[in-house]
């Protein structure tokens, strides 16, 4: 009960400290946005804000950054159920979270005589991290097929530009000639603004949605180019360029650095199957950190450097394009 009380505190601070943690940075940059446009140009502050080039994540330092990554904004992570293809809300992806949570914190302490804590521990890991590990896993995946056929959408964009049809019906090409997850996307965009909603207003939701870098270079590109004139198409072709670069450049980053990421995954593993090769031979050794306390503080400690230890090792195998 201590334990659960903790845990309950912990969460109405964490809300505490979330709420409006970024506000003063959003108003500075408001501010310079504000004194930065000019003339037919000028942009909103608050969508040159919307259509930020850099991930939200990125914008979040130190405290408020740790505190925030656990806990799902229902917004951003309905954007994310919908990129998964999941047909649930997002409260509805919570209660079942939570309810997962309870289920398995209740099934050593209940049935096996297990101490609160190992059994909160579990389901931390089974109920909560593991179905969020693999909802951005399946949100990466999709991201990673997005940006592989996302420049060939844009050459086909100045196909039609350059051959003399307008913006709108570019996209609904798109719609026709490239599979999915782009064309889905285009297809939405265009039956956004079959109801009476603009071309920009469209692509910013839809930017939101998605949260990618190149998308965001997309639509800004489009929203100038409507403000300010100039030749589109050539804008979109060099756009296109860059993101192929950008695309070449991750994967050709991730080849060099497959060797570190095997060495991490060999690394992380061994332990877990050094423990498991000791239980089946020794079951008696490995006893007393299942039915001791002091043995579930300890595996408590060794599970939680365990998990920094492999964070620590995926930072240092990833970069930022």
């Amino acid at each position: 009960m201590l334990f659960i009380c903790l845990l309950g505190l912990l969460g109405i601070a964490v809300i505490f400290v979330m709420t409006d943690g970024n506000r003063e940075a959003n108003l500075k940059r408001i501010e310079r946005m504000k004194k930065r446009g000019t003339g037919k140009a000028t942009m909103t502050a608050l969508s040159l804000q919307e259509m930020s080039l850099r991930r939200k994540t990125n914008q979040k330092k130190g405290l408020t950054y740790w505190l925030s990554y656990p806990l799902p904004d229902f917004k951003r992570l309905g954007n994310q159920l919908e990129t998964a293809g999941k047909t649930i809300t997002p409260k509805q992806y919570v209660l079942r979270r939570l309810i997962w949570f309870v289920v398995i914190m209740a099934i050593p302490t209940v049935l096996f005589k297990k101490t609160l804590i190992f059994g909160a521990v579990l389901g931390l890991i089974f109920g909560v991290w593991f179905p969020l590990k693999f909802l951005n896993r399946a949100c990466n995946k999709h991201m990673k097929a997005f940006l592989r056929l996302f420049p060939d959408a844009i050459d086909l964009i100045v196909r039609g530009l350059r051959s003399g049809l307008p913006v709108s019906e570019s996209l609904k090409l798109v719609t026709e000639e490239v599979p999915e997850p782009v064309g889905s996307v285009f297809g939405n965009i265009a039956n956004t603004m079959k109801l009476g909603v603009s071309l920009e207003k469209a692509l910013q939701e839809t930017a939101k949605k998605l949260n990618m870098t190149e998308f965001n270079f997309f639509t800004t590109s489009i929203i100038l180019q409507r403000e300010t004139g100039g030749n589109l198409s050539e804008i979109l072709n060099n756009l296109s360029e860059v993101l192929r670069n950008r695309f070449m450049m991750r994967m050709k980053i991730r080849a060099m650095s497959s060797e570190a990421r095997a060495s991490a995954y060999i690394i992380g593993a061994l332990p877990f199957v050094v423990f498991a090769a000791v239980s089946v031979i020794s079951p008696d050794y490995m006893r007393p950190l299942f039915e001791d306390y002091r043995g579930n503080i300890c595996l408590g400690i060794a599970c939680g450097m365990m998990t920094f230890g492999g964070w620590v090792m995926k930072r240092m195998t990833q970069f930022e394009i």
